[in-house]
């Protein structure tokens, strides 16, 4: 049931994923990057923005983790696909990305046979990336990962 869920459109990652992924490109080129372990992140709209590239360019990735930023259901073909490592958090008592849109898209990337690693923060309002960037856990996660 999609009537819960806001449209995919617009985004405005489309009017920037080429400039991202040539920054990208342009790091792995100039720094000792391993190419096996890059990882994308990213906060409210910016997990958003983590879910549209991880469905553009699933093979680019180790692991994803978006933070606060719910993903469409209809992104999560080619993560499932590629059997892309996902740790999503949301926070319980956020006001500004309500708990209720984070789950269609997990439900889906489930129903496409794509196990999901979420963690809601129930007591943490939008801001729970404080928690989650400042801990050991997602990085240590992170880093069992590799292409």
């Amino acid at each position: 049931d999609m009537t819960n869920v806001p449209p995919l459109f617009p985004l405005g990652w489309e009017q920037v994923e080429h400039d991202v992924m040539t920054i990208l490109a342009g790091v792995k080129s100039t720094f000792n990057v391993d190419q096996k372990k890059v990882y994308l992140t990213g906060l409210s709209y910016g997990g958003v923005g983590t879910w549209y590239l991880a469905s553009k360019y699933p093979k680019e990735f180790a692991a994803i983790a978006p933070v606060v930023g719910w993903g469409h259901p209809s992104l999560m073909a080619p993560i499932a696909k590629h059997q892309l490592p996902i740790w999503q958090f949301a926070g319980g008592r956020d006001s500004a990305v309500q708990l209720q849109y984070f789950y269609q898209g997990v439900n889906e990337i489930e129903r496409l046979g794509h196990k999901i690693r979420f963690t809601i923060h129930a007591d943490m309002e939008h801001d729970t990336w404080t928690r989650v960037y400042s801990g050991q856990d997602l990085y240590q996660w992170l880093l069992t990962y590799e292409k």
